[in-house]
């Protein structure tokens, strides 16, 4: 595995918030969660929506074109939105110096 630096601290991020980021030419989208830090591919798996621009529900992202709905844990599909399907997620951890990272 190799650790690819997200440049962004932890402290940056805002509860529920997603953000966009950039690893090695893959867009993600960041989000701190009831504390804990979830990493997906930025698109969704419908028409390529932005999740960066998505609202948080639960546990999941929804891609605010057409309500496509994943787990920000495991990046599956929700099956009551059975028009996208599973998209990557990534194990996100945190520097000593607060550098969020993740190893591919």
């Amino acid at each position: 595995m190799v650790r690819q630096n997200l440049r962004i601290r932890f402290e940056s991020l805002r509860e529920d918030s997603p953000m966009k980021a950039e690893v090695s030419g893959v867009g993600m989208v960041i989000v701190l969660h009831k504390g804990k830090v979830y990493a997906l591919d930025s698109a969704c798996t419908h028409e390529n929506g932005p999740l960066d621009e998505g609202s948080i529900d639960n546990d999941e992202i929804v891609c605010p074109w057409h309500a496509g709905a994943y787990h920000l844990d495991t990046g599956k599909a929700d099956e009551n939105t059975p028009w996208v399907h599973d998209t990557r997620s990534y194990a996100v951890g945190t520097s000593d110096d607060g550098e969020l990272f993740l190893d591919l």
